[in-house]
């Protein structure tokens, strides 16, 4: 039966064609916005690593020039830090330029294995007498990099955010003038990538806008430092370097719980007032600002959860419009051939086989539309790939398996109402010219 429909079709090829275009253009559509869709929930959904409800962000500019010196830079932070300790209701605090969510920039980080005996940033590595090994030979260099969210870290930021080391330690104020090689802290997923299967503390790596290398001291649990959609979320680096000297200086607060040392204590409206009070009566001569350190990443979370909606809105517009789509050129095929319908009738066909033949009809086109559409499908990852790689999302089978099913259930009902009316032609139909 499919031979003689596929020739009836054959004699309505623009018919036909469009409808096996818009099949495709719709499936292709589909599939890719129900990957932004699961991609986009569950970047909203996805564990920040670290309790920000009790996280306070204080920014103070001073009313003035920059700082002169490092040493005035300082005096001024132990004096907030002080006045920070005893307001009510305050825990701990640090003095840290970025922070998760907030102020932070990503930088490309390479490492070399440790088992290369010819690391050129390794002190102890021996002088090679000969010529560098080629590329695949086994004692060859291995160059690992990542992508890594950079904060900084003078010494207690990391304890503030709720971090404990897994190995080594965590980075002191001490740390910031290392002369060597600046000191720094990575979480578990940053040192998988750059160290899988080794330890990372003891390395020595290099960040794309520093020449001082970076020696790790401490590895931390992962955390989300940025939400959204961002793969590398949880590849955060904390250094301990210099701070710039300008008139700004941030905090990041962290509150005494409120049911003991394990219980929670969200930031409100009255801890924040005092935060505040604390660091004007240290210096009345500034700006102060206190807010939620996670009112970024809240930010960021309902823009994941909008981006997922629209993409779930835009799955459902195009499953509409390819059902009036199909409607209107299921139509157009029958009353293009009511004649050739009528005649069919004259000849002994039922209501029933008629009807059957226009849904035969619309599975076979929109069953080739699915066939087209899998190669549009293909076209439209590789220029993903090719103009946005963080478009390129992951699509499995069996989300490719639903869409298609929804796009070819939904060119079937379409069908449906012109079967009706090509199964209501008369046998009369055939006499007319």
């Amino acid at each position: 039966m499919i031979g003689p429909v596929v020739r009836a079709l054959a004699r309505q090829k623009t018919p036909a064609l469009l409808v096996v275009l818009e099949t495709a253009f719709g499936f292709a559509l589909a599939v890719q916005a129900s990957a932004l869709a699961l991609h986009y929930t569950r970047a909203a959904s996805a564990p920040r690593g670290i309790d920000t409800r009790s996280l306070l962000l204080a920014v103070t500019e001073r009313d003035g020039p920059s700082f002169a010196s490092r040493d005035e830079r300082e005096a001024a932070v132990r004096r907030d830090t002080e006045a920070l300790s005893r307001a009510a209701g305050v825990r701990g605090a640090a003095e840290a330029t970025s922070s998760p969510y907030n102020l932070t920039h990503r930088e490309v980080v390479e490492a070399t294995s440790a088992d290369d005996p010819h690391d050129p940033h390794d002190p102890h590595a021996p002088h090679a007498p000969h010529a560098p090994l080629a590329p695949h030979h086994p004692l060859a260099p291995h160059h690992r990099r990542a992508l890594a969210w950079m904060l900084d870290d003078r010494g207690g930021a990391a304890a503030v955010l709720g971090l404990a080391p897994l190995d080594g330690r965590l980075l002191v104020p001490g740390d910031a003038a290392a002369a060597a090689a600046t000191p720094a802290v990575v979480t578990q997923a940053l040192a998988a990538r750059l160290f899988p299967g080794g330890r990372a503390v003891g390395q020595v790596v290099r960040r794309s806008a520093r020449q001082k290398p970076l020696a790790i001291v401490g590895v931390v649990p992962s955390f989300r430092a940025s939400l959204g959609p961002d793969p590398d979320a949880e590849s955060v680096l904390f250094a301990a370097e210099e701070p710039p000297l300008s008139r700004t200086l941030s905090y990041l607060i962290r509150l005494v719980p409120t049911g003991g040392e394990d219980g929670d204590r969200a930031a409100d409206e009255g801890s924040i007032a005092r935060v505040r009070e604390a660091l004007e009566r240290a210096d009345a001569r500034r700006l102060v600002m206190v807010r939620k350190l996670d009112e970024g990443a809240e930010l960021d979370t309902g823009t994941s959860r909008g981006a997922g909606g629209l993409a779930l809105t835009l799955i459902g517009m195009t499953l509409v419009v390819v059902f009036l789509g199909r409607v209107g050129m299921a139509s157009l095929l029958v009353s293009e051939r009511r004649q050739a319908l009528g005649i069919r009738r004259a000849l002994g066909a039922t209501r029933a086989d008629v009807a059957r033949l226009v849904l035969v009809e619309n599975a076979v086109l929109t069953t080739a539309g699915l066939a087209a559409g899998a190669v549009a499908l293909a076209a439209l990852r590789a220029a993903a790939r090719a103009v946005a790689p963080g478009l390129d999302l992951p699509v499995d089978p069996l989300r490719i398996g639903l869409v298609a099913a929804a796009v070819w259930l939904a060119g079937m009902a379409a069908a449906l109402v012109p079967a009706l009316r090509a199964s209501a032609v008369s046998p009369a139909e055939a006499s007319r010219s």
